[in-house]
């Protein structure tokens, strides 16, 4: 399969010109497709996401409210979150990844 979503949840660090770690790191996640990428770093914890809603049962709506130049992708094929396949849910419209 081709142009699928994949969201991988990221810990983000600066580095300095040398390339050592510079500031305090944050928490997020980066998604992406064949045609485009995005990330969000604003996150204190793995469970504040989760408590968001990206989350294995969420993360069609997750995307759809977040981030929508991925949702139709998302819903038509299916998505990766963190290396797991989320198969797209069965009506195309509500989270369904059973």
């Amino acid at each position: 399969m081709s142009n699928i979503v994949s969201v991988r949840f990221t810990r983000f660090q600066d580095l300095d010109d040398r390339g050592n770690p510079d500031g305090e790191p944050s928490i997020g996640y980066r998604i992406c497709d064949d045609y485009g990428a995005d990330y969000n770093n604003c996150f204190d914890s793995v469970d504040q996401m989760r408590d968001g809603g990206l989350t294995r049962e969420g993360i069609f709506n997750y995307i759809t409210d977040k981030h929508e130049d991925f949702a139709l992708t998302a819903r038509e094929k299916g998505v990766y979150l963190n290396r797991d396949w989320i198969a797209p849910p069965k009506d195309g419209d509500a989270d369904d990844p059973s």
